[in-house]
């Protein structure tokens, strides 16, 4: 059983908390890219820190969100060529941070020796993103994963901010029994020898398995970038010579990505925001096909204007019981009578409280995904592990690689992967 003390370790993102330091090295999304708009700027919020992000045609400019004169937010400065102007008495911050002009002053005297933080930023994706690492030989490479490299019209990309912390809320994708159950109505079992398949679109959009076990045993190996456990079920054929694999990948800091179907792929990331709350991102991608036309927002339950307010949150969370539809439940058309696979994911962790008290959880072998999780993030907080200043330098994320699919029994889960794949790092837990 987990300790308070331990709790406070793992869910604590802020500047004075052990984990800051070792989260701060690596690259999170921050919006959508069409959010920030040319000459416009964003408040940007990570790790408990507040800046701004400014666009200037391609360029993106990142800096302390308080101009270093009277502490006015530079998220109403005016986008100039040379960089921010403090609409409050004129001050222009350069994009590398210096204060390059104080107009206000007839004296500039030392001004330009003032600095304030200039935040690593790119654009990829359809993403904005942002390091915030202070020490350039510490900093993650930046996560180049294979869908930033697809046709638009072949990704589709739903975020939401989330009333929960963000350990809580990675925790829920790494936690492959509950899709038995929370997500039943969208997630089936059938007679079939292949993985998984993708059948309709929009809100009758369903994924299909073959297997209806709803315990599966976890097996865990780490990687380069994290760990892969496969939940081993037994299947809907030959389950006397086969099991039914489906792996889900974790990388750090917080990207997880699990099966999906045919050509599709599947991206989570939870970016912490502060200890209460997280900005979820889900991108699901087609190496193939248009995803334009399946309205899987919908699916997702995060129809921006819709299911998400103008300010990024989900309107749900306003209403009583998060607006669960208990006459559906009652005529049993609804297991969850909550309407969108994230939409449902969201709901369960806020409902959980800001940071759940670990402490009185009673876990079981379906949860060994994530006691491996958290022992990776305690050993982090104790300096050690993914907190050695060459972990997140050399990262290559070659391990956050999903697949599903059926094997012998004889098998073990990993030669799911083919050999060469994956730079597997320790024996199968």
């Amino acid at each position: 059983m987990i300790t308070h003390a331990d709790n406070a370790r793992l869910t604590g993102v802020t500047r004075d908390k052990p984990l800051h330091q070792t989260l701060a090295r690596f690259w999170y999304p921050m919006m959508k890219s069409e959010v920030l708009k040319d000459r416009c700027t964003v408040k940007a919020r990570l790790l408990g820190e507040d800046f701004v992000i400014a666009r200037k045609a391609d360029e993106l400019i990142a800096l302390d969100e308080l101009c270093p004169h009277r502490r006015c937010s530079l998220t109403l400065a005016r986008v100039e060529d040379a960089g921010l102007r403090c609409i409050y008495h004129g001050w222009l911050i350069n994009r590398d941070g210096r204060v390059a002009e104080t107009p206000n002053e007839r004296e500039s005297g030392g001004r330009q020796l003032i600095r304030v933080r200039t935040p690593q930023v790119r654009e990829a994706g359809g993403l904005i993103w942002m390091n915030i690492c202070e020490d350039d030989t510490q900093r993650a490479p930046f996560p180049d994963l294979p869908w930033m490299h697809l046709p638009s019209n072949q990704v589709v990309v739903v975020n939401a901010v989330c009333n929960s912390n963000w350990v809580q809320s990675l925790e829920g994708a790494i936690d492959s029994s509950h899709s038995s159950h929370l997500h039943s109505d969208e997630i089936v079992g059938k007679k079939s020898s292949e993985s998984s398949t993708a059948v309709g679109t929009g809100m009758a959009l369903q994924f299909t398995r073959p297997s209806v076990d709803k315990h599966p045993r976890i097996k865990i190996k780490d990687t380069d970038c994290g760990f892969i456990y496969g939940a081993i079920r037994t299947p809907t054929v030959e389950p006397e010579r086969l099991v039914y694999i489906r792996a889900t990948a974790f990388a750090m800091p917080a990207f997880v990505t699990f099966p999906s179907a045919d050509t599709l792929g599947d991206l989570q990331v939870f970016v912490p925001i502060d200890d209460n709350h997280t900005h979820f991102f889900y991108v699901r991608y087609s190496t193939r096909d248009r995803l334009d036309t399946l309205n899987l927002p919908a699916w997702s339950g995060m129809v921006p204007d819709q299911d998400i307010d103008e300010n990024g949150r989900m309107r749900a969370s306003l209403l009583p019981n998060w607006g669960q539809d208990r006459a559906e439940m009652a005529a049993g058309r609804s297991f969850t009578g909550l309407k969108g696979v994230n939409l449902q994911d969201i709901v369960v962790q806020e409902s959980m409280g800001p940071v759940v008290d670990r402490t009185r959880e009673h876990l079981g072998p379906a949860d060994l995904a994530i006691v491996h999780f958290r022992k990776l993030l305690l050993q982090a907080a104790d300096g050690k592990g993914v907190a050695a200043p060459e972990f997140a330098s050399g990262i290559t994320y070659r391990g956050l690689k999903a697949r599903d699919g059926l094997l012998p029994t004889s098998q073990d889960w990993s030669e799911l992967y083919p050999s060469g794949e994956i730079n597997w790092k320790a024996a199968a837990l």
